[in-house]
Protein backbone atom coordinates (compact mmCIF):
# COMPACT_ATOMS: atom_id res chain seq x y z
CA UNK A 1 0.00 0.00 0.00
CA UNK A 2 1.11 3.66 -0.23
CA UNK A 3 2.31 6.22 1.95
CA UNK A 4 -0.73 7.87 2.50
CA UNK A 5 -2.97 4.37 3.11
CA UNK A 6 -0.71 3.35 5.78
CA UNK A 7 -1.23 6.71 7.63
CA UNK A 8 -4.62 6.16 7.62
CA UNK A 9 -4.38 2.55 8.60
CA UNK A 10 -2.23 4.32 11.82
CA UNK A 11 -5.13 6.47 12.38
CA UNK A 12 -8.01 3.71 12.50
CA UNK A 13 -5.93 1.93 14.85
CA UNK A 14 -5.55 4.75 16.99
CA UNK A 15 -9.18 5.46 16.78
CA UNK A 16 -9.46 2.07 18.00
CA UNK A 17 -8.18 2.45 20.88
CA UNK A 18 -10.69 5.53 21.07
CA UNK A 19 -13.41 3.06 20.51
CA UNK A 20 -13.08 0.92 22.72
CA UNK A 21 -12.40 2.60 25.83
CA UNK A 22 -13.78 6.36 25.46
CA UNK A 23 -17.25 5.07 24.20
CA UNK A 24 -18.50 3.48 27.19
CA UNK A 25 -17.65 6.25 28.75
CA UNK A 26 -20.45 8.21 27.01
CA UNK A 27 -23.05 5.72 27.13
CA UNK A 28 -22.33 4.78 30.95
CA UNK A 29 -25.98 6.23 31.86
CA UNK A 30 -27.52 3.60 30.02
CA UNK A 31 -24.84 0.73 29.93
CA UNK A 32 -27.50 -1.86 28.80
CA UNK A 33 -25.69 -5.60 29.27
CA UNK A 34 -25.26 -5.93 25.54
CA UNK A 35 -23.26 -2.94 25.50
CA UNK A 36 -21.16 -4.01 28.09
CA UNK A 37 -20.20 -7.18 27.06
CA UNK A 38 -19.66 -6.14 23.57
CA UNK A 39 -17.44 -3.58 24.80
CA UNK A 40 -15.81 -6.17 26.70
CA UNK A 41 -15.77 -8.53 23.67
CA UNK A 42 -14.27 -5.73 21.50
CA UNK A 43 -11.31 -4.65 23.98
CA UNK A 44 -10.49 -8.44 23.54
CA UNK A 45 -10.52 -8.21 19.58
CA UNK A 46 -13.26 -10.25 19.21
CA UNK A 47 -15.39 -8.64 16.98
CA UNK A 48 -17.17 -11.03 15.17
CA UNK A 49 -18.61 -12.45 18.68
CA UNK A 50 -19.55 -8.31 19.68
CA UNK A 51 -21.66 -8.06 16.53
CA UNK A 52 -24.73 -9.72 17.57
CA UNK A 53 -24.93 -7.60 20.83
CA UNK A 54 -23.89 -4.63 18.64
CA UNK A 55 -27.03 -5.18 16.52
CA UNK A 56 -29.52 -6.11 19.19
CA UNK A 57 -28.50 -2.63 20.75
CA UNK A 58 -29.06 -0.89 17.04
CA UNK A 59 -32.35 -2.15 16.89
CA UNK A 60 -33.41 -1.69 20.23
CA UNK A 61 -31.99 1.92 20.80
CA UNK A 62 -31.49 3.33 16.69
CA UNK A 63 -31.36 6.96 17.82
CA UNK A 64 -28.08 6.61 19.94
CA UNK A 65 -24.93 7.02 17.47
CA UNK A 66 -22.59 5.58 19.48
CA UNK A 67 -24.05 2.15 19.87
CA UNK A 68 -24.31 2.42 15.86
CA UNK A 69 -20.70 3.62 15.37
CA UNK A 70 -19.73 0.92 17.50
CA UNK A 71 -21.12 -1.52 15.22
CA UNK A 72 -20.10 -0.38 12.09
CA UNK A 73 -16.48 -0.40 13.98
CA UNK A 74 -17.03 -3.82 14.74
CA UNK A 75 -18.19 -4.68 10.48
CA UNK A 76 -14.87 -2.65 9.85
CA UNK A 77 -13.14 -5.03 11.47
CA UNK A 78 -14.61 -8.10 10.23
CA UNK A 79 -14.23 -6.69 6.90
CA UNK A 80 -17.67 -6.28 5.97
CA UNK A 81 -16.97 -2.84 4.67
CA UNK A 82 -20.64 -2.28 3.02
CA UNK A 83 -22.44 -2.90 6.10
CA UNK A 84 -20.04 -1.03 8.11
CA UNK A 85 -20.26 2.36 5.52
CA UNK A 86 -24.07 2.22 5.91
CA UNK A 87 -24.25 2.46 9.67
CA UNK A 88 -20.82 4.81 10.02
CA UNK A 89 -22.75 7.09 7.66
CA UNK A 90 -25.85 7.08 9.60
CA UNK A 91 -24.33 7.41 13.37
CA UNK A 92 -22.64 10.81 11.59
CA UNK A 93 -26.60 11.86 12.03
CA UNK A 94 -26.51 11.78 15.82
CA UNK A 95 -25.16 13.37 18.83
CA UNK A 96 -20.94 12.30 18.18
CA UNK A 97 -18.52 14.33 19.70
CA UNK A 98 -16.02 16.01 16.99
CA UNK A 99 -13.62 13.41 18.10
CA UNK A 100 -16.28 10.49 16.91
CA UNK A 101 -16.51 12.47 13.87
CA UNK A 102 -13.25 12.62 13.16
CA UNK A 103 -13.18 8.92 13.88
CA UNK A 104 -16.12 7.99 11.38
CA UNK A 105 -14.42 9.99 8.70
CA UNK A 106 -11.02 8.01 8.87
CA UNK A 107 -12.70 4.81 9.02
CA UNK A 108 -14.99 5.70 5.93
CA UNK A 109 -11.75 7.10 3.91
CA UNK A 110 -10.07 3.45 5.08
CA UNK A 111 -13.22 1.66 3.73
CA UNK A 112 -12.98 3.71 0.88
CA UNK A 113 -9.32 2.71 0.27
CA UNK A 114 -9.40 -0.66 0.59
CA UNK A 115 -12.56 -1.68 -1.16
CA UNK A 116 -11.86 -3.38 -4.39
CA UNK A 117 -14.64 -5.71 -5.03
CA UNK A 118 -18.74 -4.89 -4.54
CA UNK A 119 -21.61 -7.24 -5.45
CA UNK A 120 -25.21 -5.86 -5.50
CA UNK A 121 -28.74 -8.01 -5.96
CA UNK A 122 -31.85 -7.52 -5.55
CA UNK A 123 -34.90 -9.42 -6.99
CA UNK A 124 -38.31 -9.45 -5.93
CA UNK A 125 -42.37 -10.93 -7.48
CA UNK A 126 -44.08 -8.12 -8.44
CA UNK A 127 -47.77 -8.23 -8.92
CA UNK A 128 -48.81 -4.97 -11.23
CA UNK A 129 -52.07 -3.49 -12.05
CA UNK A 130 -50.58 -2.25 -15.28
CA UNK A 131 -46.94 -3.84 -16.41
CA UNK A 132 -46.96 -2.33 -19.44
CA UNK A 133 -47.98 1.37 -18.07
CA UNK A 134 -50.71 1.14 -21.04
CA UNK A 135 -53.87 3.93 -21.33
CA UNK A 136 -57.21 2.79 -19.56
CA UNK A 137 -58.63 4.56 -22.20
CA UNK A 138 -60.50 2.22 -25.05
CA UNK A 139 -60.64 4.69 -27.61
CA UNK A 140 -59.06 8.16 -28.99
CA UNK A 141 -60.92 10.83 -31.08
CA UNK A 142 -58.14 12.48 -33.42
CA UNK A 143 -59.38 14.97 -36.28
CA UNK A 144 -62.84 14.03 -35.41
CA UNK A 145 -62.48 11.07 -35.89
CA UNK A 146 -62.54 7.66 -33.30
CA UNK A 147 -60.33 5.40 -33.48
CA UNK A 148 -60.41 2.06 -30.54
CA UNK A 149 -57.23 1.18 -29.05
CA UNK A 150 -55.57 -1.80 -29.74
CA UNK A 151 -55.55 -4.29 -25.88
CA UNK A 152 -52.11 -4.42 -27.20
CA UNK A 153 -51.94 -0.89 -25.78
CA UNK A 154 -54.38 -0.99 -23.26
CA UNK A 155 -53.86 -1.39 -19.38
CA UNK A 156 -53.65 -4.56 -18.14
CA UNK A 157 -52.66 -6.04 -15.15
CA UNK A 158 -49.45 -9.04 -14.85
CA UNK A 159 -47.05 -10.40 -12.01
CA UNK A 160 -43.46 -10.63 -12.97
CA UNK A 161 -40.13 -11.63 -11.31
CA UNK A 162 -37.95 -8.39 -11.02
CA UNK A 163 -33.85 -8.74 -10.38
CA UNK A 164 -31.46 -6.46 -10.17
CA UNK A 165 -27.58 -7.01 -10.27
CA UNK A 166 -24.46 -5.99 -10.23
CA UNK A 167 -20.48 -6.34 -9.78
CA UNK A 168 -17.42 -3.79 -9.76
CA UNK A 169 -14.00 -4.34 -9.14
CA UNK A 170 -11.45 -1.35 -8.44
CA UNK A 171 -7.97 -2.40 -8.10
CA UNK A 172 -5.29 0.00 -7.09
CA UNK A 173 -2.66 1.77 -9.26
CA UNK A 174 -1.49 3.63 -6.92
CA UNK A 175 -1.71 5.08 -3.16
CA UNK A 176 -5.10 7.73 -4.99
CA UNK A 177 -5.68 6.06 -8.05
CA UNK A 178 -7.87 3.06 -9.03
CA UNK A 179 -9.13 1.47 -12.31
CA UNK A 180 -12.94 0.85 -12.14
CA UNK A 181 -15.04 -2.09 -13.69
CA UNK A 182 -18.53 -2.36 -13.11
CA UNK A 183 -21.61 -4.37 -14.79
CA UNK A 184 -24.72 -3.79 -14.05
CA UNK A 185 -27.98 -5.73 -15.56
CA UNK A 186 -32.35 -5.67 -14.63
CA UNK A 187 -34.56 -7.75 -16.05
CA UNK A 188 -38.40 -7.73 -16.31
CA UNK A 189 -39.85 -11.27 -16.69
CA UNK A 190 -43.12 -11.53 -17.60
CA UNK A 191 -45.11 -14.71 -19.23
CA UNK A 192 -46.41 -11.96 -22.03
CA UNK A 193 -43.37 -11.86 -24.31
CA UNK A 194 -44.36 -8.32 -24.93
CA UNK A 195 -43.22 -6.99 -21.02
CA UNK A 196 -40.00 -8.42 -20.91
CA UNK A 197 -36.99 -5.86 -21.07
CA UNK A 198 -33.47 -6.87 -19.69
CA UNK A 199 -30.98 -3.81 -19.59
CA UNK A 200 -27.13 -4.44 -19.16
CA UNK A 201 -24.58 -1.10 -18.82
CA UNK A 202 -20.84 -1.45 -18.33
CA UNK A 203 -18.53 0.67 -17.54
CA UNK A 204 -14.69 1.43 -17.30
CA UNK A 205 -12.80 4.31 -15.85
CA UNK A 206 -10.39 5.71 -13.69
CA UNK A 207 -11.40 6.89 -10.06
CA UNK A 208 -8.91 9.31 -8.33
CA UNK A 209 -9.10 10.67 -4.73
CA UNK A 210 -9.00 14.32 -4.12
CA UNK A 211 -9.35 14.56 -0.25
CA UNK A 212 -10.83 12.84 2.54
CA UNK A 213 -13.56 10.75 0.88
CA UNK A 214 -13.59 13.14 -1.80
CA UNK A 215 -13.40 11.25 -5.30
CA UNK A 216 -13.45 11.95 -9.29
CA UNK A 217 -14.24 9.56 -12.07
CA UNK A 218 -14.48 9.39 -15.71
CA UNK A 219 -14.68 6.70 -18.19
CA UNK A 220 -16.84 4.95 -21.18
CA UNK A 221 -20.06 3.51 -20.96
CA UNK A 222 -21.51 0.96 -23.35
CA UNK A 223 -25.11 -1.06 -22.75
CA UNK A 224 -27.93 -2.80 -24.70
CA UNK A 225 -31.60 -3.17 -23.86
CA UNK A 226 -33.69 -6.25 -24.90
CA UNK A 227 -37.47 -5.57 -24.94
CA UNK A 228 -40.79 -7.35 -26.55
CA UNK A 229 -38.41 -10.60 -26.91
CA UNK A 230 -35.75 -8.83 -29.32
CA UNK A 231 -32.62 -6.61 -29.04
CA UNK A 232 -34.51 -3.11 -28.61
CA UNK A 233 -31.28 -0.50 -28.24
CA UNK A 234 -27.93 0.17 -27.95
CA UNK A 235 -25.87 2.79 -26.07
CA UNK A 236 -22.27 3.73 -26.55
CA UNK A 237 -20.57 7.05 -24.44
CA UNK A 238 -18.31 8.65 -21.68
CA UNK A 239 -19.19 9.49 -18.16
CA UNK A 240 -17.97 11.75 -15.17
CA UNK A 241 -18.62 11.71 -11.44
CA UNK A 242 -17.38 13.59 -8.49
CA UNK A 243 -18.51 12.58 -5.17
CA UNK A 244 -17.73 14.74 -2.15
CA UNK A 245 -18.69 14.74 1.64
CA UNK A 246 -20.95 18.17 2.76
CA UNK A 247 -20.00 19.12 6.18
CA UNK A 248 -20.12 16.05 8.90
CA UNK A 249 -23.43 14.29 7.71
CA UNK A 250 -23.94 14.46 4.23
CA UNK A 251 -22.51 13.04 0.92
CA UNK A 252 -23.08 14.43 -2.15
CA UNK A 253 -22.75 13.27 -6.04
CA UNK A 254 -22.73 14.61 -9.37
CA UNK A 255 -22.38 12.99 -12.58
CA UNK A 256 -22.94 13.60 -16.34
CA UNK A 257 -22.99 11.36 -19.17
CA UNK A 258 -23.32 12.06 -22.48
CA UNK A 259 -24.25 8.94 -25.35
CA UNK A 260 -25.20 7.62 -28.81
CA UNK A 261 -28.51 5.88 -28.60
CA UNK A 262 -29.19 3.00 -31.70
CA UNK A 263 -32.75 1.46 -32.04
CA UNK A 264 -32.99 -1.55 -33.82
CA UNK A 265 -36.44 -0.97 -35.24
CA UNK A 266 -37.23 2.60 -33.71
CA UNK A 267 -34.90 4.37 -35.93
CA UNK A 268 -36.38 8.04 -34.89
CA UNK A 269 -35.28 7.87 -32.05
CA UNK A 270 -31.61 7.52 -32.79
CA UNK A 271 -29.35 9.93 -31.71
CA UNK A 272 -27.76 11.45 -28.96
CA UNK A 273 -28.34 11.94 -24.92
CA UNK A 274 -26.58 14.30 -22.23
CA UNK A 275 -27.56 13.53 -18.71
CA UNK A 276 -27.02 15.31 -15.90
CA UNK A 277 -27.88 13.80 -12.20
CA UNK A 278 -27.34 14.73 -8.28
CA UNK A 279 -27.51 12.98 -5.37
CA UNK A 280 -27.09 13.99 -1.45
CA UNK A 281 -27.57 11.79 1.44
CA UNK A 282 -27.93 13.71 4.82
CA UNK A 283 -28.13 12.34 8.36
CA UNK A 284 -30.95 13.75 9.99
CA UNK A 285 -30.41 12.08 13.12
CA UNK A 286 -29.03 8.22 14.48
CA UNK A 287 -32.08 6.82 12.85
CA UNK A 288 -33.21 9.03 10.42
CA UNK A 289 -31.85 9.45 6.48
CA UNK A 290 -32.96 11.96 4.18
CA UNK A 291 -32.40 11.71 0.38
CA UNK A 292 -32.80 13.35 -2.50
CA UNK A 293 -31.84 13.12 -6.42
CA UNK A 294 -32.03 14.61 -9.31
CA UNK A 295 -31.67 14.12 -13.54
CA UNK A 296 -32.15 16.24 -16.39
CA UNK A 297 -31.88 14.73 -19.71
CA UNK A 298 -31.81 16.25 -23.26
CA UNK A 299 -32.63 13.83 -26.20
CA UNK A 300 -31.75 15.11 -29.67
CA UNK A 301 -33.33 12.50 -32.38
CA UNK A 302 -33.81 11.66 -35.71
CA UNK A 303 -37.04 12.68 -35.50
CA UNK A 304 -38.22 16.17 -33.28
CA UNK A 305 -40.99 14.27 -31.62
CA UNK A 306 -38.50 11.81 -29.27
CA UNK A 307 -36.50 14.91 -29.45
CA UNK A 308 -36.93 17.33 -26.18
CA UNK A 309 -36.05 18.07 -22.38
CA UNK A 310 -36.80 15.07 -20.15
CA UNK A 311 -36.02 15.36 -15.70
CA UNK A 312 -37.40 14.51 -12.47
CA UNK A 313 -36.77 14.77 -8.91
CA UNK A 314 -37.03 12.51 -5.91
CA UNK A 315 -37.31 13.15 -2.07
CA UNK A 316 -37.13 10.24 0.61
CA UNK A 317 -36.78 9.09 3.81
CA UNK A 318 -35.63 5.74 5.50
CA UNK A 319 -36.08 5.73 9.16
CA UNK A 320 -35.12 3.05 11.89
CA UNK A 321 -38.12 1.82 14.94
CA UNK A 322 -37.62 1.08 17.73
CA UNK A 323 -37.45 -2.84 17.56
CA UNK A 324 -35.99 -3.41 13.98
CA UNK A 325 -38.41 -2.15 11.46
CA UNK A 326 -37.21 0.11 9.01
CA UNK A 327 -39.51 2.08 6.49
CA UNK A 328 -38.30 3.95 3.23
CA UNK A 329 -40.48 6.20 1.40
CA UNK A 330 -39.54 8.23 -1.59
CA UNK A 331 -41.67 10.58 -3.66
CA UNK A 332 -40.96 11.17 -7.15
CA UNK A 333 -42.35 14.24 -9.60
CA UNK A 334 -40.90 14.22 -13.43
CA UNK A 335 -41.66 16.36 -16.44
CA UNK A 336 -41.63 15.12 -20.39
CA UNK A 337 -41.73 18.03 -23.22
CA UNK A 338 -40.95 16.84 -26.27
CA UNK A 339 -40.02 19.47 -29.35
CA UNK A 340 -41.73 18.04 -32.04
CA UNK A 341 -45.77 18.81 -33.19
CA UNK A 342 -47.92 15.48 -33.76
CA UNK A 343 -49.06 15.54 -37.15
CA UNK A 344 -52.30 13.45 -35.45
CA UNK A 345 -52.98 15.30 -32.43
CA UNK A 346 -51.26 19.39 -33.30
CA UNK A 347 -49.59 19.29 -30.08
CA UNK A 348 -46.30 18.98 -28.58
CA UNK A 349 -46.24 16.53 -26.44
CA UNK A 350 -45.87 16.94 -22.68
CA UNK A 351 -46.23 14.64 -19.77
CA UNK A 352 -46.29 14.75 -15.82
CA UNK A 353 -45.48 12.18 -13.43
CA UNK A 354 -45.99 11.39 -9.89
CA UNK A 355 -44.78 8.44 -8.05
CA UNK A 356 -44.45 7.19 -4.69
CA UNK A 357 -42.92 3.86 -3.16
CA UNK A 358 -42.70 2.46 0.01
CA UNK A 359 -39.78 -0.01 1.56
CA UNK A 360 -40.76 -1.99 4.85
CA UNK A 361 -38.61 -4.76 6.42
CA UNK A 362 -37.54 -6.05 9.60
CA UNK A 363 -33.53 -6.18 10.27
CA UNK A 364 -34.50 -8.99 12.96
CA UNK A 365 -35.87 -11.48 10.14
CA UNK A 366 -32.29 -12.25 8.19
CA UNK A 367 -32.27 -15.22 5.65
CA UNK A 368 -28.36 -15.75 5.46
CA UNK A 369 -26.88 -12.46 4.30
CA UNK A 370 -30.81 -11.04 3.07
CA UNK A 371 -34.04 -9.48 4.48
CA UNK A 372 -37.45 -9.91 2.88
CA UNK A 373 -38.93 -6.65 1.91
CA UNK A 374 -42.40 -5.40 1.18
CA UNK A 375 -42.27 -2.73 -1.42
CA UNK A 376 -46.20 -1.12 -2.47
CA UNK A 377 -45.80 1.37 -5.62
CA UNK A 378 -47.73 3.98 -7.38
CA UNK A 379 -47.22 6.00 -10.08
CA UNK A 380 -49.79 8.20 -12.30
CA UNK A 381 -48.75 10.15 -15.72
CA UNK A 382 -50.55 12.68 -16.87
CA UNK A 383 -50.58 13.95 -20.70
CA UNK A 384 -51.75 16.40 -23.35
CA UNK A 385 -51.55 13.06 -25.46
CA UNK A 386 -54.31 10.44 -24.01
CA UNK A 387 -52.28 7.11 -25.50
CA UNK A 388 -49.54 8.42 -23.30
CA UNK A 389 -52.05 8.68 -19.85
CA UNK A 390 -51.46 5.81 -17.47
CA UNK A 391 -51.76 4.86 -14.04
CA UNK A 392 -50.09 1.68 -12.04
CA UNK A 393 -49.96 0.18 -8.87
CA UNK A 394 -46.88 -2.56 -7.88
CA UNK A 395 -46.64 -4.66 -4.75
CA UNK A 396 -43.74 -6.61 -4.88
CA UNK A 397 -42.30 -8.95 -1.95
CA UNK A 398 -38.57 -9.55 -2.59
CA UNK A 399 -34.90 -9.83 -0.81
CA UNK A 400 -32.50 -7.31 -0.53
CA UNK A 401 -28.79 -6.89 1.33
CA UNK A 402 -28.70 -7.38 4.82
CA UNK A 403 -27.55 -4.09 6.78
Amino acid sequence: MGGQFHVLWMRVAVLGVFFAWAMPLVAETAMPSDWTRAITLMRNGQAEAALPHLERLVRTYPDVAEYRLELGYALFQTERDTRARYHIEQARGGALTPQQHRAAAALLDVIESRKIWSVRLDFAVEPSSNAGRGTVASSVEVGGLVFNIPNTARAKPATGLRLSAGVTVAPRLDAVTRAVLSLDTRIKYYEDTALRETQVLGRAGINRAVGENTTIEAGILAGQTYAGGGHYSDRFGVYAAYTLPVGQRAFGRVAVERYEMDHANFTIADGSRTVVSAQLRYALSGQTLLRSSAYVMRSDSVSSLQSGWEGALTLGVMHAFRGGLVAHVDVTAGLDKRDGVSRLTGVARRDRSVALSTEIYDSRLKIGRFLPVLKLGYEKNQSNELLNEYTNRTVSIGFRTAF
